[in-house]
């Protein structure tokens, strides 16, 4: 009886070469997707709408959240003065976001942002009024601008501005 032998599979050299490149494509594809998505977040956005003292409405449609803050609800004391100081400082006027790494959206998909208006810092002005607190979260890393906010509210407190009167 002849000895059966198993059917070998012939793999034709331009059919592995598809193979390959197609993995290479897919992975480069998804590397890029990925870097898109970063580079569509606003850098330099006019603000439309003033939500309150720590969200914003832009030209784009997305609303920002102040980073590393935390301004009281409408109805709540030195909320209007937190909204005030908001709108005088950007309404109808070009912003600059810098992002926290790897924290630039909350889970409304609001943008997570440091807000500043030529050289004008928001988020750090309105700690220093004492109309908004300093909100770290403890698990996270140091926020970039940590320190310049810890002295703002220090500052606020020892002056007795806004809420710490």
């Amino acid at each position: 009886m002849p000895k059966r032998t198993k059917p070998q599979l012939k793999v034709k050299p331009v059919s592995a070469i598809l193979v390959v490149v197609s993995l290479v494509i897919g992975f480069f594809s998804g590397k890029i997707y990925q870097v898109n998505q970063q580079d569509k977040l606003p850098v330099n956005p006019t603000v439309t709408r003033i939500i309150d003292g720590d969200n914003l409405e832009l030209d784009t449609g997305e609303s920002v959240r102040l980073y590393g803050i935390n301004c009281p609800e409408k109805g709540k004391s030195f909320a209007k003065e937190a909204i005030e100081l908001t709108t005088k400082l950007t309404l109808n006027k070009e912003i600059r976001i810098e992002y926290q790494p790897n924290y630039t959206k909350d889970t409304y998909q609001r943008i997570l942002g440091f807000v500043f208006i030529n050289d004008v810092h928001l988020n750090e002005e309105l700690v220093k009024a004492g109309f908004c607190e300093v909100k770290i979260y403890k698990k996270r890393a140091k926020l970039i601008y940590q320190d310049e906010l810890l002295e703002a509210e220090k500052q606020a407190k020892e002056q007795k501005l806004g809420k710490w009167q």
